[in-house]
């Protein structure tokens, strides 16, 4: 085989050899991330390691451990790091603002690994914004009392309205026209008529 063609036969053996060491990742928060809420999800990807609380064998590989994280320490040292041993953490009661997370994963015996696997990210979190209220099916409590008042109102005058009919009856029937009184006259009159027909 020709030096020439061998060459990057090497070269490409040699990158691969070096993207296959342990490798750590945050995926969420990511750099610049706003979250909402005062509870921060973290998520890491981690290849080429494997996450253990305690080792498997009685010495410890280099290629298993967990992760130190610490949130907003500027002094970052392993006895004021949380320990976690799975690929997902959340912060509760987090403060609102800016915050600065790093992560490094560390073989079972608390040693970093060489090269160190450290990443830093910065981000921030915020209040949750209270959602302007969408508009319902139906009817409100405002809109329901006042249906109400009005439905009750109609019911009041539609009463008052006819009590004062019922009130204007009686004086309807004493002002009619009395009857006259037949007089004796009237009385003759009709008997004459009476007769004549007859």
């Amino acid at each position: 085989m020709p030096l020439a063609l061998t060459a990057p036969l090497f070269t490409a053996t040699a990158v691969l050899a070096q993207v296959s060491g342990p490798q750590l990742q945050i995926v969420t928060p990511s750099e610049g991330q706003t979250i909402y809420g005062n509870r921060v999800p973290i998520l890491f990807s981690v290849q080429n390691f494997t996450i253990v609380e305690k080792p498997t064998t009685a010495t410890a590989a280099n290629n298993q451990g967990y992760i130190l994280i610490w949130l907003d320490d500027k002094n970052a040292a392993p006895e004021t790091a949380t320990k976690v041993t799975a690929d997902s953490f959340t912060y509760s009661d987090v403060a609102y603002g800016d915050h600065t997370l790093k992560a490094e994963l560390v073989t079972a015996n608390n040693k970093p690994l060489s090269p160190p696997q450290e990443v830093t990210v910065n981000f921030k979190n915020a209040a949750i914004s209270s959602p302007t209220p969408a508009a319902t099916e139906g009817f409100d409590k405002n809109t329901t009392l006042v249906i109400l008042v009005v439905v009750a109102l109609v019911i009041v005058a539609a009463w008052w309205y006819t009590r004062e009919e019922t009130e204007e009856e009686p004086e309807a029937k004493t002002s009619k026209p009395k009857p006259i009184k037949k007089t004796s006259k009237d009385k003759v009159g009709r008997a004459k008529k009476t007769r004549r027909k007859k």
